[in-house]
């Protein structure tokens, strides 16, 4: 015989059957169980909130695509307008030179994908041959180890052709350097003191071999000393860095950070085609002069075969 079932005991027999329990529930608890009964308002409610949640992802989604498009479309425009301008190079390299925060490394990334070219860094270089980071070799050997290790990697990389080289801040500090810089083109990346100080604190100070141990006796660098040794290194490095072919800003009236990438190497092909037109005019002195290129004008009659004088 099956045992007898125990009938629900509670506070009141008269409540709803749900509410039937052993205990007797707060005041907050049954709020929630009649908000709960009512089924009718609940799906009523999710019903709006998933179509809220659904016309929310549709709007979201079509934001992104749009952007990817627009993305897309000015990558593609970038991509052929560098082609463009990498068949008026004929191949010549660039190298571009500034001071720490300029955004070599990754301006130099993005430009040679526009262009074509082969993108090299001579600091990670000097990381794949040592094994070490910059910081690591001016700690242990100094600066003078340093940047003779740094010549020998631009004397190698200066030999190739189509490549966008990204050197280090002080590798204009070498004369000899030049020698190899002046076989491509190259371009400095300027900015304000303290836009370069910005960008130097935020990417780590550790990454600066000059800065890394060297904060004025301070636990935490700040805008202050960072801009400090960035003037004081342009002291010495500014006329070095004014013998770059071309000069691009990286500053932008809308943005404390600087303008974006994409928009430095739309100034970078810009700055290169015209000087590379500039530099075809002036090529024409160079060039062998072909039949018919050189004319001399004689304006007192002197010079050329005299006419032969009639007879008596």
């Amino acid at each position: 015989m099956s045992p007898e079932r125990r009938k629900p005991q509670g506070p009141c027999p008269h409540l709803h059957p749900h509410f039937q329990t052993r205990d007797i529930m707060s005041s907050a608890a049954l709020a929630a169980r009649r908000a709960v009964a009512s089924p009718s308002t609940q799906c009523s409610a999710s019903t709006q909130t998933l179509k809220h949640r659904v016309i929310a992802t549709r709007r979201a989604r079509d934001s992104r695509r749009a952007s990817s498009a627009s993305a897309s479309a000015s990558e593609s425009a970038q991509l052929l307008r560098g082609r463009t301008v990498a068949n008026k190079l004929a191949d010549t390299s660039l190298f571009l030179i500034g001071i720490m925060g300029s955004g070599k490394s990754t301006v130099g990334a993005s430009l040679a994908k526009a262009l074509g070219y082969n993108h090299l860094d001579t600091d990670e270089l000097i990381k794949s041959v040592t094994k070490k980071t910059p910081s690591e070799l001016f700690a242990e050997a100094g600066e003078s180890e340093f940047r003779a290790i740094e010549s020998m990697i631009l004397a190698e990389v200066a030999a190739y052709k189509r490549c966008v080289i990204s050197t280090g801040g002080g590798i204009v500090c070498e004369k000899t350097n030049w020698m190899h810089l002046h076989n491509g083109v190259t371009v400095r990346l300027h900015g304000d003191s303290e836009l370069l100080a910005r960008r130097v604190l935020a990417d780590g100070v550790e990454k600066r071999p000059l800065l890394s141990g060297d904060t004025s006796g301070e636990e935490q660098p700040t805008i202050d000393s960072i801009v400090a040794k960035i003037n004081a290194l342009l002291e010495t490095r500014e006329t070095m860095y004014k013998q770059a072919d071309i000069t691009v800003p990286l500053g932008a009236r809308d943005d404390a950070d600087g303008a974006p990438v994409d928009v430095i190497v739309d100034r970078l092909l810009t700055a290169l085609e015209e000087r590379v037109e500039a530099d075809a005019v002036q090529n024409k002195l160079h060039n062998e002069p072909r039949e018919g290129d050189i004319t001399v004008t004689d304006p007192r009659g002197e010079l050329g075969p005299r006419p032969e004088r009639p007879g008596p």
